[in-house]
């Protein structure tokens, strides 16, 4: 069975997300520790295949990051801010997944099991974030690769960019709407990203497109 450890501050939150968890990921054993648990852990017992901090905690995220990706372990952290320097930090490190406090139980399933599936997770409310933190390192021509869309998918990945919807996708390239949802899922599909926000943040973060 697979482990799941959740690094967070006990509270009736965290211990009813836990339990609401527990019982849609049978196959996986998910184990909670506040603070000073965690640091009473041997690292060399302590072997989750994912691993989700909350950035409310005491513990040295930075140092825990670094000790536990050596191990093969996937990162995640739970953020309450839109930003912060420390934010922009551990974007820096590209973890597996950042997730947004206030998540729905829906969400933190399906957040857990992109990146059980070696997907990088990334919440909607914090993907501006981490645009805004690769604009401003980066004013490079940007480059498509070759092999992964098509040259009309490219022009819809564009428009994503940008923040269009479908509608004015449709408007802009003279196609139908149902003609751009064939194209984003086709896109969705082919960039192995979950939604359009992990497609917008991986094609910038490639160089792929400009905003």
């Amino acid at each position: 069975m697979g482990k799941i450890s959740i690094i967070k501050e006990k509270d009736l939150v965290r211990d009813v997300v836990l339990e609401k968890l527990q019982e849609m990921l049978p196959e996986h054993i998910l184990t909670a520790y506040n603070s000073d648990e965690f640091r009473l852990l041997r690292h060399d017992e302590h072997e989750a295949d994912l691993m989700i901090i909350d950035m409310n905690t005491s513990i040295n995220i930075i140092d825990a990051v670094h000790t536990y990706t050596e191990r093969n372990v996937k990162i995640a952290v739970w953020s309450s801010e839109l930003e912060s320097d420390r934010l922009t930090e551990l974007f820096r490190l590209g973890l597996h997944g950042y997730f947004y406090n206030g998540m729905e139980i829906s969400e933190l399933l399906f957040a857990i099991k992109t990146m059980l599936n070696g997907t990088q997770y990334i919440h909607p409310k914090l993907g501006a974030v981490l645009l805004n933190d690769y604009i401003k390192v980066t004013n490079r021509k940007p480059t498509r690769p070759s092999g992964i869309l098509t040259e009309q998918e490219w022009n819809v990945l564009e428009h994503i960019v940008k923040g269009h919807n479908n509608g004015s996708i449709a408007s802009s390239l003279f196609i139908s709407a149902n003609t751009v949802n064939n194209h984003v899922s086709s896109i969705l599909k082919k960039l192995h990203v979950s939604d359009r926000t992990n497609a917008v943040i991986l094609a910038v973060k490639n160089n792929w497109v400009t905003l």
